[in-house]
């Protein structure tokens, strides 16, 4: 009378189920989900699938030939995105926030993108005004599931000098132009 089913919730997870319901024959029923090879199942609730197609049937629990065949069941499981490209620039100037990072990535529809290890998340796949430091990447299917990483991304900023000594040296005689500072 009715057959319900739920997919795998994330990559690599079999926990999909299918429900069947049966009514009239006589007595219990026995359900099955695999075209009749196995019998087992006596609840009509079938749990722990991976993405496949279920042939639906239910019989008599007795065993009998009053086998009824319903519906095939496709289940189907997330598809990971898949990370081809992260492109950086480091920071151009001493004082400056400038750098990127951009991430290509492709996978079934929308995807989302993390810099910082899957903490927050951004629907565009480039990220501006970045400062020196090590950054995780991360792309996610848009429904949460599926999560996949890249190497960290480390932006360089350039060092300032430092100086470390100013000796100066005065004009040996009045009208001379011969002082000079020298500057470690």
């Amino acid at each position: 009378t009715n057959v319900a089913s739920t997919d795998p919730t994330n990559c690599g997870v079999n926990d999909g189920t299918i429900t069947v319901s049966g009514t009239g024959g006589s007595g219990s029923f026995e359900y099955s989900i695999d075209g009749g090879s196995d019998w087992t199942n006596t609840t009509g609730l079938f749990t722990g699938l991976d993405g496949d197609s279920y042939q639906v049937m239910v019989r008599n629990a007795s065993g009998n030939s009053c086998e009824v065949t319903g519906p095939i069941i496709v289940l189907t499981d997330k598809v990971a995105p898949t990370i081809s490209n992260v492109a950086s620039t480091d920071l151009t100037d001493c004082g400056v926030v400038d750098g990127t990072i951009t991430i290509t990535a492709s996978g079934s529809g929308a995807l989302q993108y993390s810099i910082d290890g899957g903490t927050t998340w951004q629907a565009t796949d480039v990220f501006t005004g970045l400062s020196a430091g090590t950054y995780q990447i991360r792309v996610r299917n848009i429904d949460g599931s599926c999560v996949e990483s890249d190497s960290d991304v480390t932006l360089t900023a350039p060092v300032a000098p430092v100086i470390t000594n100013v000796n100066p040296k005065n004009p040996s005689n009045c009208g001379e132009d011969d002082g000079e500072i020298k500057v470690n």
